[in-house]
């Protein structure tokens, strides 16, 4: 099992170093030219988690699996943006509601306003069932990672009930929800990384000293 040295000395002024068992790699970042992981210690909540130098480690490992599993990712992501590409490249085929004003012209003008009311009136139809099908689903109690949507952005943070919540926007959808913080560490750990990173008031070693 990995394990990382903590260079803290107790109130004795001992010199042994205490050793604190890695339980996994959660995130990886790089300041200053140096390489750090987020690290999830073995017999602590998650609220204990903290960024650790790679120098200072001795779970490879550890390292290794949550590497591969992030080349892994980001050539998942690669091969969806390229998908995107091909798809926006596409030509778009000519709808049957061109060709259908095309010929309602050719009959004269009144035709030609008959079909721009039956447009009007199929879209204002769609629009209505996608608001109901929306509305349904915002009243089964299911949260946005039961129904499929992905969260853009933490927006911020409540607590209800001895819970902690989490207010998600999520992609594409104009209203935000309040989604349990054991729901969100599971579903997107780097948007709660992200929340707590931009809360954090970092001290330069020259004010510690």
């Amino acid at each position: 099992m990995g394990k990382a040295k903590d260079n803290k000395q107790s109130d004795s002024e001992s010199s042994e170093e205490e050793e604190y068992v890695v339980e996994k790699v959660v995130d990886r970042r790089e300041r200053k030219g140096k390489v750090e992981y987020f690290l999830k210690w073995k017999g602590y909540d998650s609220s204990a988690n903290t960024w650790e130098p790679r120098e200072n480690l001795e779970c490879p490992e550890l390292i290794k699996a949550f590497e591969d599993a992030r080349a892994a990712a980001k050539k998942e992501n690669a091969s969806k943006e390229k998908e995107k590409e091909k798809e926006k490249k596409k030509p778009s085929k000519p709808s049957s509601t061109s060709s259908t004003k095309r010929k309602a012209d050719s009959d004269g003008e009144e035709a030609s306003d008959d079909d721009k009311d039956d447009a009007a009136s199929t879209k204002s139809s769609k629009s209505k069932s996608a608001a109901d099908n929306d509305a349904a689903a915002s009243d089964d109690g299911m949260n946005g990672f039961e129904r499929g949507y992905v969260p853009e952005k933490i927006l911020g943070a409540t607590e209800a009930n001895n819970e902690l919540l989490f207010l998600i926007q999520w992609k594409d959808k104009d209203k935000a929800q309040l989604v349990s913080s054991k729901e969100a560490r599971k579903h997107c750990p780097q948007l709660v990384i992200d929340f707590y990173e931009e809360r954090l008031i970092w001290q330069s070693s020259d004010s510690v000293e």
